[in-house]
């Protein structure tokens, strides 16, 4: 697969994200996509963006030290993968999530929505056209 063209999967999974934040729907969309690829860097790709999922899922529900462990979890995998993956932007992935990480309050869990009252943020996911010459 050229890692540089978003496929369907992915612009749906980028929709869902990004305008619906339906996390839930993100992690199953791409759990499937990621159990069916066979290409090694799509599966990284699949899996660490699921990770990231269920991390937003988890802040809009308070569980903040759900959040820190999704984040262990996928930084390996978004590490290993190109700066711009299928057209996301992963290096600004990495560095967004690491941020939200680090604001974080100390508390392992908060209410349920009281996320944006501390000041933080989901997170989006940036799409890159690259040159396709």
């Amino acid at each position: 697969m050229d890692l540089d063209v978003m496929n369907q999967i992915t612009r749906e999974f980028v929709h869902l994200f990004n305008e619906e934040e339906d996390f839930y729907e993100c992690h199953e969309l791409f759990e499937l996509a990621w159990k069916q690829s066979n290409d090694p860097v799509d599966k990284l790709f699949y899996k660490a963006l699921v990770q990231v999922a269920t991390a937003q899922f988890k802040l809009k529900k308070g569980m903040l030290r759900g959040v820190r462990k999704l984040y262990q979890y996928s930084m390996p995998s978004l590490k290993s993968i190109p700066d711009v993956c299928q057209d996301v932007d992963i290096r600004k992935l990495r560095e967004d999530f690491l941020y939200q990480v680090q604001s974080l309050p100390a508390a392992d869990s908060i209410m349920k929505g009281e996320y944006e009252r501390l000041g933080l943020r989901i997170l989006k996911l940036n799409v890159v056209i690259q040159d396709r010459q």
